[in-house]
């Protein structure tokens, strides 16, 4: 029997199991390949939703489901807590000491936030966090103006395009509340502009100067006191803050460090067209874990996806064939409470955001609604 190990769940290991389920179904029925997933947490969140909750546009119960109820039933799901990748003897071991040994191994550890990495950075609260989101939306209620940072501590960080959509949305929900001629908006960024591609920026730029929105780039955080309201920057910038909104410090699992394959910041290195990790034919990297200067997007992991489960299947079933990634990314950005836009690209073409459309906005809820009958389960 060859064994396929899923290490981690969340958006890119759910979707990869379910494809590689749907196309193996005939080798799962006569018990020729088998299925592990292995994850600390037996709860799905959809973390873009979270960015939603705190302007009321949706609500906790609608971005989280039970991961049994997701995966194909002819899936393994195992709720553990990984201790050590082994590539080297072939081997997932959890931290109660088993040790699930693969034919084939998907690497789907994520990223994670890194608070501490900046002093006091805790006071700022973040849709990047569920219980930091469900907190701001409180706040929110009861803000009555002032100046709101936002900042984005590091990068790169999952849903690359939320800080922007984040701004704007504020923007907006301010507006509706009477209460933006009384509010500052800061926006702040570690590189110049709001965005780290050129043809996305220069569009995105020119919206936040419409709106009003002053940005302060590059800057890079180096401290946030709570007590003082204030947030630093190595460039020597000190802005006061009544709200502070941003996006804390990401880094790979510690699990990638504690098992030495990682780089330093835990991003485990992978080949940028067949997504296997580098010097290791069995092991494929997807969405967040990889060190690919491609967006970490859920959309990212789902295109990974094809390309992933497809090699797998070649390599179960004998086929001399590979599929290639070409680093195609969809992002929609939202650019109000009624307006979005979108970028699509990949490693060969930028992306040029279309202009903000009522349409676009609604593309963006309609697929959180898909997302749990289409995407997770790797329908199409």
């Amino acid at each position: 029997m060859k064994r396929i190990v899923i290490a981690g769940g969340g958006i890119a290991g759910t979707i990869v199991a379910n494809r590689l389920a749907r196309q193996l179904s005939p080798e799962l029925e006569k018990g020729e390949v088998e299925i592990i997933v292995i994850n600390a947490s037996d709860r799905h969140i959809y973390q873009p939703g979270q960015l939603l909750i705190p302007f009321g546009v949706t609500d906790t119960g609608e971005i989280i489901r039970n991961e049994k109820e997701l995966l194909d039933s002819k899936i393994k799901l195992v709720i553990k807590e990984i201790s050590k990748i082994d590539v080297q003897n072939h081997s997932v071991i959890t931290a109660d000491g088993t040790a699930y040994n693969y034919d084939e191994l998907v690497i789907a550890t994520g990223s994670h936030l890194q608070w501490d990495e900046v002093p006091g950075y805790r006071a700022v609260y973040s849709p990047w966090d569920l219980e930091s989101a469900q907190k701001l939306r409180e706040v929110l209620q009861s803000f009555t103006g002032g100046t709101v940072v936002i900042n984005v501590a590091k990068l790169p960080h999952k849903c690359p395009v939320a800080p922007m959509e984040m701004t704007l949305m504020l923007d907006d929900y301010l507006r509706r509340r009477g209460l933006r001629e009384k509010t500052e908006i800061i926006y702040t960024y570690p590189v110049p502009g709001v965005f780290g591609i050129k043809t996305t920026n220069d569009v995105m730029i020119k919206i936040f100067e419409e709106r009003g929105i002053k940005v302060v780039s590059p800057f890079n955080v180096t401290r946030v006191n709570p007590e003082e309201k204030t947030i630093e920057s190595q460039e020597g910038e000190k802005l006061k803050f009544d709200l502070a909104l941003g996006v804390p410090p990401h880094k790979g699992a510690k699990v990638i460090e504690d098992s030495g394959i990682g780089d330093r910041r835990n991003w485990v290195p992978t080949d940028k067209f067949t997504l296997k990790m580098k010097d290791h034919s069995d092991v494929y990297v997807i969405g967040d874990t990889t060190d690919l200067p491609i967006s970490k997007a859920g959309s990212t992991a789902d295109f990974e996806s094809y390309v992933v489960a497809g090699n797998i299947v070649n390599d179960i079933r004998g086929n001399n064939s590979t599929k290639l990634f070409d680093g195609s990314v969809f992002c929609y950005i939202a650019t109000g409470l009624d307006s979005g836009t979108y970028i699509r690209f990949n490693y060969n073409y930028p992306p040029v955001p279309p202009p903000p459309s009522y349409v676009h906005w609604w593309g963006k809820l309609l697929y959180n609604k898909l997302y749990w009958t289409v995407t997770a389960k790797a329908i199409v």
